[in-house]
This record gives C-alpha cells, structure tokens and sequence, in this order.
C-alpha cells in the first residue's frame, strides 16, 4: 500500500503564527477557525489509524481464509483420489445404511461380551 505523504498535521496547524498586517483578518476569528481545522485534523489522524489498523486485521483475515482453502482443496483432492473407485451401486441407500446400523448394533454387542469384532473371520 502506498503511503501518502501530508504537508500539515495537527500540530503544525495549532503552532502556525501569521504576521500582522495593515489591512489583516481578526487574529480570534483566525485562531477559531484553525481551532476547527486542528480538530479536524486530530480526527482524521485517528480515523486514519483505525483504518490501517482495520487493513491489518482484513489482510490477515484474508491471509488465514486463503491458508484455510488451500488446505481444504489438500483434503478435497485427497477424498476425491479415495473414492474415485466409487461405482454408483456403492452408494450408500436406505438398505446399506440400515444394514451398517445392524453391524454397529452387533458389534457393540461383541464388545459388551467382551469379544473383539475385528479378530472375528
């Protein structure tokens, strides 16, 4: 990001003196309006900061979701490589998922009897 570069900041507004001059401006009307330009001034300054410090947090927010989608395309790609074998009759259907539910049900049964499932051929 480009820094922009200011000639005046607040406190250059508060410390500008004039000479006087014959024919002049009234120094009070002077001083107030510099007063409102200085508090201007003072609240752009710390607008400005808070938006650079929002630009901040954006680019890391941006930096991490951009991290976070690299590593879900890793886990895309490696799911897609592991059932690519996957013929339309593997899919799961009401009768495959209630079979799976009856295998879990008796496997727990097993394992309650103190059986392993998995050494069982």
């Amino acid at each position: 990001m480009e820094e922009t570069s200011f000639k005046l900041n607040a406190e250059d507004v508060l410390k500008k003196t004039f000479s006087p001059a014959l024919k002049g401006y009234d120094p009070a009307e002077v001083d107030a309006f510099f007063d409102d330009v200085r508090e201007d001034y003072l609240k752009f300054e710390r607008f400005r900061q808070q938006f650079q410090d929002y630009i901040v947090k954006l680019e890391t927010q941006n930096r991490r979701a951009r991290e976070d989608a690299q590593q879900l395309e890793i886990e895309l790609a490696k799911l897609q490589s592991r059932f690519k074998d996957l013929k339309p009759t593997d899919r799961p259907t009401p009768d495959n998922i209630d079979l799976l539910n009856r295998i879990g049900k008796l496997e727990k049964a097993l394992w309650a009897k103190g059986v392993n499932p998995n050494t069982i051929k």
